[in-house]
Protein backbone atom coordinates (compact mmCIF):
# COMPACT_ATOMS: atom_id res chain seq x y z
CA UNK A 1 0.00 0.00 0.00
CA UNK A 2 2.86 2.36 0.86
CA UNK A 3 4.48 1.73 -2.54
CA UNK A 4 1.18 2.44 -4.34
CA UNK A 5 0.84 5.76 -2.51
CA UNK A 6 4.43 6.70 -3.35
CA UNK A 7 3.82 5.78 -6.99
CA UNK A 8 0.78 8.08 -7.14
CA UNK A 9 2.68 10.92 -5.52
CA UNK A 10 5.44 10.46 -8.11
CA UNK A 11 2.86 10.86 -10.88
CA UNK A 12 1.56 14.13 -9.42
CA UNK A 13 5.09 15.43 -8.97
CA UNK A 14 5.68 14.79 -12.67
CA UNK A 15 2.61 16.85 -13.57
CA UNK A 16 1.98 20.58 -13.98
CA UNK A 17 -1.43 22.27 -13.90
CA UNK A 18 -2.03 24.94 -16.51
CA UNK A 19 -4.84 27.31 -17.44
CA UNK A 20 -5.22 30.42 -19.55
CA UNK A 21 -7.94 33.08 -19.44
CA UNK A 22 -8.93 36.18 -21.39
CA UNK A 23 -11.64 38.35 -19.86
CA UNK A 24 -12.62 41.29 -22.08
CA UNK A 25 -14.89 42.88 -19.48
CA UNK A 26 -15.93 42.12 -15.92
CA UNK A 27 -19.38 43.53 -16.63
CA UNK A 28 -20.72 40.93 -19.08
CA UNK A 29 -21.86 37.33 -18.57
CA UNK A 30 -18.68 35.40 -19.36
CA UNK A 31 -16.88 36.30 -16.09
CA UNK A 32 -19.72 34.61 -14.18
CA UNK A 33 -19.15 31.42 -16.21
CA UNK A 34 -15.38 31.50 -15.67
CA UNK A 35 -15.62 32.30 -11.94
CA UNK A 36 -18.03 29.41 -11.43
CA UNK A 37 -15.69 27.08 -13.31
CA UNK A 38 -12.55 28.12 -11.40
CA UNK A 39 -14.33 27.74 -8.07
CA UNK A 40 -15.23 24.17 -9.06
CA UNK A 41 -11.49 23.39 -9.33
CA UNK A 42 -10.84 24.03 -5.62
CA UNK A 43 -10.25 20.39 -4.62
CA UNK A 44 -8.17 19.60 -7.72
CA UNK A 45 -5.91 22.58 -7.00
CA UNK A 46 -5.12 21.00 -3.62
CA UNK A 47 -3.49 18.01 -5.34
CA UNK A 48 0.32 17.86 -5.12
CA UNK A 49 1.17 19.09 -8.62
CA UNK A 50 4.75 20.06 -9.32
CA UNK A 51 3.45 23.53 -10.22
CA UNK A 52 0.18 25.33 -10.92
CA UNK A 53 0.19 28.08 -13.53
CA UNK A 54 -2.43 30.72 -14.40
CA UNK A 55 -1.92 32.92 -17.45
CA UNK A 56 -3.96 36.04 -18.05
CA UNK A 57 -3.74 36.36 -21.83
CA UNK A 58 -3.59 40.15 -22.12
CA UNK A 59 -7.00 40.87 -20.62
CA UNK A 60 -7.75 44.62 -20.46
CA UNK A 61 -7.12 46.04 -16.99
CA UNK A 62 -5.79 42.67 -15.73
CA UNK A 63 -9.37 41.38 -15.76
CA UNK A 64 -8.33 37.72 -15.81
CA UNK A 65 -6.18 38.11 -12.71
CA UNK A 66 -8.86 40.20 -10.99
CA UNK A 67 -11.42 37.49 -11.65
CA UNK A 68 -9.06 34.82 -10.32
CA UNK A 69 -8.62 36.87 -7.14
CA UNK A 70 -12.38 37.31 -6.71
CA UNK A 71 -12.84 33.53 -7.08
CA UNK A 72 -10.68 33.06 -3.94
CA UNK A 73 -8.38 30.64 -5.80
CA UNK A 74 -5.40 32.89 -6.57
CA UNK A 75 -3.34 31.66 -3.60
CA UNK A 76 -3.56 28.08 -4.89
CA UNK A 77 -1.40 28.95 -7.91
CA UNK A 78 2.39 28.97 -7.80
CA UNK A 79 2.66 31.23 -10.83
CA UNK A 80 0.21 33.92 -11.94
CA UNK A 81 1.48 35.52 -15.13
CA UNK A 82 0.20 38.32 -17.36
CA UNK A 83 0.99 37.89 -21.04
CA UNK A 84 2.07 41.15 -22.69
CA UNK A 85 3.08 39.58 -26.00
CA UNK A 86 0.83 40.60 -28.88
CA UNK A 87 -0.20 37.64 -30.99
CA UNK A 88 -2.46 36.46 -33.80
CA UNK A 89 -6.18 36.26 -32.98
CA UNK A 90 -6.21 32.54 -32.19
CA UNK A 91 -7.60 31.31 -28.90
CA UNK A 92 -5.00 28.54 -28.78
CA UNK A 93 -2.05 30.96 -28.72
CA UNK A 94 -2.47 31.95 -25.07
CA UNK A 95 -3.11 28.32 -24.17
CA UNK A 96 0.20 27.34 -25.79
CA UNK A 97 2.05 30.04 -23.87
CA UNK A 98 0.65 28.70 -20.59
CA UNK A 99 1.59 25.14 -21.58
CA UNK A 100 5.11 26.20 -22.49
CA UNK A 101 5.56 27.80 -19.08
CA UNK A 102 5.25 24.32 -17.53
CA UNK A 103 8.38 22.34 -16.82
CA UNK A 104 7.03 18.90 -15.88
CA UNK A 105 6.81 15.69 -17.93
CA UNK A 106 3.01 15.84 -18.05
CA UNK A 107 0.58 18.75 -18.10
CA UNK A 108 -3.06 18.92 -17.02
CA UNK A 109 -4.71 21.79 -18.89
CA UNK A 110 -8.21 23.16 -18.27
CA UNK A 111 -9.81 25.93 -20.30
CA UNK A 112 -11.15 28.68 -18.07
CA UNK A 113 -14.78 27.62 -18.60
CA UNK A 114 -14.36 23.92 -17.79
CA UNK A 115 -16.38 22.87 -14.74
CA UNK A 116 -15.57 19.88 -12.54
CA UNK A 117 -18.67 18.03 -11.32
CA UNK A 118 -19.32 14.83 -9.39
CA UNK A 119 -17.23 13.58 -6.48
CA UNK A 120 -13.64 14.52 -5.80
CA UNK A 121 -12.69 10.85 -5.90
CA UNK A 122 -14.21 10.44 -9.38
CA UNK A 123 -11.99 13.28 -10.55
CA UNK A 124 -8.87 11.83 -8.93
CA UNK A 125 -9.62 8.40 -10.42
CA UNK A 126 -9.79 9.58 -14.02
CA UNK A 127 -6.75 11.84 -13.63
CA UNK A 128 -4.63 9.09 -12.10
CA UNK A 129 -5.85 6.65 -14.76
CA UNK A 130 -4.81 9.09 -17.49
CA UNK A 131 -1.46 9.85 -15.86
CA UNK A 132 -0.76 6.12 -15.48
CA UNK A 133 -1.39 5.66 -19.21
CA UNK A 134 1.02 8.49 -20.07
CA UNK A 135 3.59 7.02 -17.70
CA UNK A 136 3.31 3.48 -19.03
CA UNK A 137 2.53 3.94 -22.73
CA UNK A 138 5.09 6.24 -24.36
CA UNK A 139 3.08 6.21 -27.59
CA UNK A 140 0.23 8.22 -26.06
CA UNK A 141 0.83 11.96 -26.46
CA UNK A 142 -2.47 13.50 -25.40
CA UNK A 143 -5.72 12.57 -23.62
CA UNK A 144 -9.02 14.46 -23.85
CA UNK A 145 -10.69 14.15 -20.44
CA UNK A 146 -14.12 15.25 -21.69
CA UNK A 147 -16.63 13.00 -23.38
CA UNK A 148 -17.95 14.53 -26.60
CA UNK A 149 -20.65 12.59 -28.39
CA UNK A 150 -20.95 12.30 -32.15
CA UNK A 151 -23.83 14.78 -32.36
CA UNK A 152 -21.61 17.61 -31.10
CA UNK A 153 -18.54 17.53 -33.28
CA UNK A 154 -18.04 13.91 -34.30
CA UNK A 155 -14.41 14.48 -35.29
CA UNK A 156 -13.54 14.83 -31.59
CA UNK A 157 -15.57 11.79 -30.54
CA UNK A 158 -14.40 8.28 -29.54
CA UNK A 159 -13.62 5.61 -32.11
CA UNK A 160 -11.47 2.48 -31.64
CA UNK A 161 -11.20 1.30 -28.00
CA UNK A 162 -7.89 1.67 -26.20
CA UNK A 163 -6.69 -1.63 -24.78
CA UNK A 164 -6.89 -2.07 -21.02
CA UNK A 165 -9.21 0.90 -20.42
CA UNK A 166 -12.98 1.11 -20.08
CA UNK A 167 -12.78 4.92 -20.01
CA UNK A 168 -10.74 5.94 -23.07
CA UNK A 169 -10.83 5.31 -26.81
CA UNK A 170 -8.78 6.63 -29.69
CA UNK A 171 -10.48 9.66 -31.31
CA UNK A 172 -12.10 9.76 -34.70
CA UNK A 173 -9.82 12.60 -35.79
CA UNK A 174 -8.77 15.07 -33.05
CA UNK A 175 -8.13 14.65 -29.33
CA UNK A 176 -9.32 18.05 -28.03
CA UNK A 177 -7.27 20.01 -25.46
CA UNK A 178 -9.92 22.00 -23.55
CA UNK A 179 -9.66 19.54 -20.63
CA UNK A 180 -6.64 17.40 -21.31
CA UNK A 181 -3.54 15.62 -20.15
CA UNK A 182 -0.58 15.89 -22.50
CA UNK A 183 2.97 14.68 -22.67
CA UNK A 184 5.37 17.62 -22.70
CA UNK A 185 6.90 16.43 -25.97
CA UNK A 186 3.63 17.22 -27.74
CA UNK A 187 4.57 20.92 -27.56
CA UNK A 188 7.43 20.19 -29.96
CA UNK A 189 5.21 18.67 -32.66
CA UNK A 190 3.75 22.06 -33.60
CA UNK A 191 5.61 24.67 -31.62
CA UNK A 192 4.58 28.05 -30.26
CA UNK A 193 7.07 29.63 -32.66
CA UNK A 194 5.38 27.99 -35.66
CA UNK A 195 1.96 29.16 -34.50
CA UNK A 196 3.27 32.70 -34.06
CA UNK A 197 4.95 32.78 -37.48
CA UNK A 198 1.79 31.56 -39.22
CA UNK A 199 0.00 34.63 -37.90
CA UNK A 200 -3.54 35.00 -39.23
CA UNK A 201 -2.85 32.26 -41.78
CA UNK A 202 -2.69 29.48 -39.18
CA UNK A 203 -4.26 26.52 -41.04
CA UNK A 204 -6.10 25.01 -38.04
CA UNK A 205 -6.32 24.97 -34.24
CA UNK A 206 -3.30 23.52 -32.45
CA UNK A 207 -5.20 20.42 -31.29
CA UNK A 208 -6.06 19.65 -34.92
CA UNK A 209 -2.52 20.27 -36.15
CA UNK A 210 -0.98 17.83 -33.66
CA UNK A 211 -3.63 15.10 -33.95
CA UNK A 212 -4.72 14.40 -37.50
CA UNK A 213 -6.79 11.49 -38.74
CA UNK A 214 -3.53 9.82 -39.83
CA UNK A 215 -2.20 9.74 -36.27
CA UNK A 216 -5.11 9.02 -33.92
CA UNK A 217 -3.33 6.06 -32.30
CA UNK A 218 -1.24 8.50 -30.23
CA UNK A 219 -4.29 10.21 -28.69
CA UNK A 220 -7.22 9.28 -26.47
CA UNK A 221 -10.67 10.66 -25.71
CA UNK A 222 -13.20 9.71 -23.04
CA UNK A 223 -15.91 7.32 -24.24
CA UNK A 224 -18.00 7.67 -21.06
CA UNK A 225 -19.20 10.61 -18.97
CA UNK A 226 -16.49 12.29 -16.87
CA UNK A 227 -16.30 14.98 -14.14
CA UNK A 228 -15.06 17.49 -16.74
CA UNK A 229 -17.81 19.40 -18.50
CA UNK A 230 -18.83 22.76 -19.95
CA UNK A 231 -21.96 24.63 -18.92
CA UNK A 232 -24.41 25.23 -21.76
CA UNK A 233 -24.05 28.98 -21.21
CA UNK A 234 -20.36 28.79 -22.13
CA UNK A 235 -21.10 27.72 -25.69
CA UNK A 236 -23.01 30.93 -26.31
CA UNK A 237 -20.19 33.08 -24.95
CA UNK A 238 -17.26 31.18 -26.46
CA UNK A 239 -14.96 33.66 -28.20
CA UNK A 240 -14.44 31.40 -31.22
CA UNK A 241 -18.16 30.75 -31.84
CA UNK A 242 -20.32 33.01 -34.00
CA UNK A 243 -23.43 33.41 -31.87
CA UNK A 244 -25.70 36.35 -32.60
CA UNK A 245 -27.27 38.64 -30.01
CA UNK A 246 -30.68 37.36 -31.09
CA UNK A 247 -29.62 33.74 -30.43
CA UNK A 248 -28.33 34.64 -26.97
CA UNK A 249 -31.56 36.52 -26.21
CA UNK A 250 -33.63 33.49 -27.27
CA UNK A 251 -31.53 31.15 -25.10
CA UNK A 252 -31.88 33.26 -21.95
CA UNK A 253 -35.58 33.81 -22.61
CA UNK A 254 -36.10 30.02 -22.69
CA UNK A 255 -34.22 29.72 -19.39
CA UNK A 256 -36.20 32.57 -17.82
CA UNK A 257 -39.44 30.89 -18.82
CA UNK A 258 -38.32 27.70 -17.09
CA UNK A 259 -37.90 25.83 -20.37
CA UNK A 260 -34.48 24.44 -19.45
CA UNK A 261 -34.75 21.39 -21.73
CA UNK A 262 -35.52 23.55 -24.76
CA UNK A 263 -32.70 25.95 -23.81
CA UNK A 264 -30.27 23.04 -23.57
CA UNK A 265 -31.40 21.68 -26.96
CA UNK A 266 -31.03 25.14 -28.50
CA UNK A 267 -27.50 25.45 -27.11
CA UNK A 268 -26.65 21.96 -28.40
CA UNK A 269 -27.75 22.92 -31.92
CA UNK A 270 -25.49 25.99 -31.84
CA UNK A 271 -22.57 23.89 -30.60
CA UNK A 272 -23.15 21.33 -33.36
CA UNK A 273 -23.42 24.06 -35.99
CA UNK A 274 -20.19 25.74 -34.91
CA UNK A 275 -18.21 22.50 -34.71
CA UNK A 276 -19.43 21.40 -38.12
CA UNK A 277 -18.59 24.78 -39.65
CA UNK A 278 -14.94 24.08 -38.83
CA UNK A 279 -14.87 20.90 -40.93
Amino acid sequence: MHNIKNSRNDLWQKTSFSTCSYIKSLRDYRPLIVRRAIQSWAKVLELPFAEKIFLDDSSPNLNGIKLLQSSNQINRFDCVRYNTMSHPPHSNFGILISLNLCKSDYILHLDDDIQIVGTHQDCINILEHGLSILNEDKNIMGINLMHIDASAGGQWGPSKDYFGSDVFSHPIQYFGNSASLIRRELLQVVSLNEIFNWGKKQPANWEELVSTSDNTSSFLVAKVGTPFTVDNDAWLFKSTFRVSTLERYKYFLLKKLGLSTQASQFSKKIKEREYNSQL
